[in-house]
């Protein structure tokens, strides 16, 4: 079986299970910001099935740093297909390229020639878009002119607060279609109808309120067995939680999902929106595999 990887790395308390857990494990954003994650120990790696491969996303705690870059400890980013290095935005300037320098000294040691190295310029919410865009520029600036293997290095403005959850969920997704390849997975016209009514059924629902499952047939014109399959798609997104099989809600990470995506249906055109329905695509095809 083919096999991905992905290493999350960065220093202390940037936000990195946070996002694995809001993004990968369908935590509710609410709940991380309002009670956060004790400080990661060691490797907290979790596998996932998706298109006849296994990924393996591997989250390196930030408080042990001097092992992961030591001559035993390094060996943790053989094989990776992407490292993506996840920064507080309140971190310094000198820490961060210092940071991104040691990473890129140790993909040169591992002769990870394929490997892509990304950032997120995480918790960004907590400065203001001047700060944050000048910050994230500077870093671009110095990695892809002054690094020499730095021309295609990427780095992206991430939160999972409601005003970014949406952006942060896209860019993730992206990331995934680069992992396989996404244009050799192309969403065909059948599967593009499924999405848009699946995105109807969280642009038409509130959060606050629970559901019949029964009355979507009527208001959305879909057979019994056809919804049937609409809900499992959903709840494996994590959008939804069913209860006694008859009723439904929105969860937390739908309704940030919601407002992300209502903000762009109401400020681009169609055929840009067409690429945003098709955003959680990708996502529908994860499943953990447990130990």
């Amino acid at each position: 079986m083919i096999k991905k990887k992905i290493v999350f790395a960065g220093p202390p308390d940037v936000g990195k299970t946070t996002i694995k857990e809001a993004f990968f494990e369908h935590a509710s954003p609410i709940s991380l910001l309002e009670n956060p994650l004790e400080p990661s120990r060691g490797i907290n790696s979790s596998i996932y099935s998706a298109f006849n491969s296994d990924l393996g996303l591997f989250d390196l705690a930030g408080q042990e740093n001097n092992i992961w870059f030591s001559n035993k400890g390094k060996k943790v980013f053989n094989e990776s297909n992407i490292i993506i290095c996840v920064f507080d935005i309140r971190n310094s300037l000198e820490s961060i390229i210092q940071f991104l320098l040691s990473i890129y000294k140790l993909k040169k040691e591992l002769h990870l020639h394929s490997c892509k190295i990304i950032a997120f310029l995480h918790k960004i919410d907590l400065r203001s878009n001047s700060y944050v865009n000048q910050k994230l520029k500077i870093i671009q600036d110095f990695i892809t002119i002054q690094h020499p293997q730095g021309k295609d290095f990427k780095i992206f403005k991430t939160s999972i607060t409601i005003d970014y959850f949406y952006k942060t969920y896209y860019i993730i997704s992206e990331i995934l279609n680069v992992i396989y390849e996404r244009n050799l997975i192309s969403v065909n016209h059948k599967e593009f109808q499924k999405l848009k009514k699946e995105l109807s059924i969280l642009l038409n629902s509130d959060v606050n309120l629970k559901y019949n499952i029964t009355d979507l047939v009527h208001k959305f014109k879909f057979n019994s067995e056809d919804l049937k399959k609409h809900m499992e798609r959903l709840e494996n997104l994590g959008f939804i939680e069913i209860f006694d099989e008859y009723q439904f809600k929105l969860t937390d990470s739908a309704y940030y999902f919601k407002v992300g995506l209502e903000k762009e249906f109401a400020t681009t055109d169609e055929s840009h929106f067409n690429k945003n329905i098709e955003v959680f695509h990708i996502f529908l095809f994860f499943k953990e595999k447990k130990a």
